[in-house]
């Protein structure tokens, strides 16, 4: 749900992208290439990295600190970036949302949630579930998939509030997101504490003998 809040404000309020999958990126940076404009080349290639560079971080964190850590890791990247926001700096916003993002992301592929920034894989992983007749399977994705939206949803009619009431400052968009991805790492920790999975070294080529 929070990485469909944070898609939905990332495209509507600070940069005009969509931060939480790369797949719409890699098509981007095609057709930005093809009309030469290297400017909207580069800020998504920005984009990318960053996604990329928190995926790592937080993937480092993680395998230390458990799913707790690196969904607070993900969550403090969005309190500052809401703070650099909120003091008229937007430059930050486009470093560490991205980032989060990654972040989020890389935390729960390494526990049995899986990807949750993205649909394909999920969508994906209904229709084999439903091949296989794994009806648990069908509904553990299909929560994946209907909570995106709904996170979208909801982003997206606070955001029309917060446009629309000047009280409501827009940082709060990225705060409240922020609060519950920490607050969600937290409460698993107290709850059930979800294992880490036994992931593979990536793997080398083997050496000509």
């Amino acid at each position: 749900m929070m990485a469909g809040w944070i898609d939905t404000a990332g495209l509507k309020l600070f940069l005009n992208e969509r931060v939480s999958f790369m797949t719409g990126r890699a098509a981007e940076l095609g057709e930005w290439l093809a009309k030469g404009e290297i400017g909207q080349f580069g800020f998504v290639v920005l984009i990318v990295i960053m996604f990329i560079t928190g995926s790592a971080i937080s993937a480092i964190i993680t395998r230390r600190l458990g799913l707790m850590g690196g969904l607070t890791f993900a969550g403090i990247l969005l309190l500052i970036a809401a703070l650099c926001i909120y003091k008229g700096n937007m430059d930050f916003a486009g470093i560490a949302i991205p980032m989060a993002m990654g972040g989020q992301n890389a935390a729960t592929s390494l526990t049995s949630i899986n990807r949750t920034t993205h649909l394909t894989g999920p969508a994906t992983d209904i229709g084999l579930n439903i091949a296989y007749g794994n009806w648990d399977g069908v509904i553990f994705w299909s929560l994946h998939w209907v909570a995106f939206p709904i996170g979208s949803f909801i982003g997206y009619n606070f955001i029309q509030k917060a446009k629309l009431d000047s009280s409501i400052h827009v940082s709060l968009t990225l705060v409240i997101p922020a609060i519950i991805i920490i607050l969600t790492g937290l409460i698993q920790k107290i709850i059930v504490d979800i294992p880490l999975i036994i992931q593979q070294k990536p793997l080398k080529k083997e050496k000509d003998k």
